[in-house]
């Protein structure tokens, strides 16, 4: 329990009392989860903003360094991108995936891909993503949603991930925002 936090998103008041087997959990304003920073205040959006600013980076270190070692194997390339970059962007993924602002990172995903293969930034991105055997980051980042969309449902209610699965469920039920919601939506 010393561990466990409880961060309240959208609402008036965020710091609830939260308590688990009459052990009080603590209510904080901010919270770093595999080195996001989420805030009771806002929503989603502002993380995707830093991990677009952090994959532009990324990408800029990546391009420089091929080009410092004469790396020009498209596949050796593609693998570096996934390692360094993929793996940074999709940290919490299945949590923020809903955001308004996910198209800046499939802006960044794109100039990679398109000056990977040397094409114009106006050629489609359907046949860049086809060469290269790749859907578009949101999709993947749907996918991780589901995925642990499942999981969660299946811990059970004697857990506190149970619980709060529980919580989001009635949520979900009584027709408010959640996110379960979100993912159920994107299914329909």
């Amino acid at each position: 329990m010393k561990k466990t936090k409880v961060t309240v998103f959208n609402f008036a008041d965020p710091c609830q009392k939260f308590v688990f087997e009459s052990d009080v959990i603590e209510c904080v304003q901010t919270f770093k989860y595999l080195g996001i920073l989420l805030e009771t205040t806002s929503n989603l959006d502002n993380v995707v903003e830093h991990l677009t600013t952090a994959n532009k980076c990324l990408l800029f270190a990546l391009n420089r360094y091929c080009a410092e070692l004469c790396i020009m194997d498209i596949k050796l390339c593609c693998d570096l991108f996934n390692t360094l970059v993929h793996s940074t962007t999709s940290y919490a993924c299945e949590v923020w995936v809903d955001s308004k602002k996910i198209e800046a990172i499939e802006v960044v995903y794109r100039g990679f891909f398109k000056s990977l293969l040397g094409v114009q930034k106006t050629t489609s991105m359907s046949i860049v993503l086809a060469k290269f055997s790749k859907f578009p980051f949101e999709h993947f980042a749907w996918g991780q949603a589901l995925l642990y969309y499942n999981r969660v449902g299946m811990v059970t209610k004697d857990r506190i991930l149970g619980k709060a699965w529980e919580a989001l469920f009635t949520m979900l039920v009584a027709g408010k925002r959640c996110w379960a919601g979100s993912v159920k939506k994107w299914l329909l």
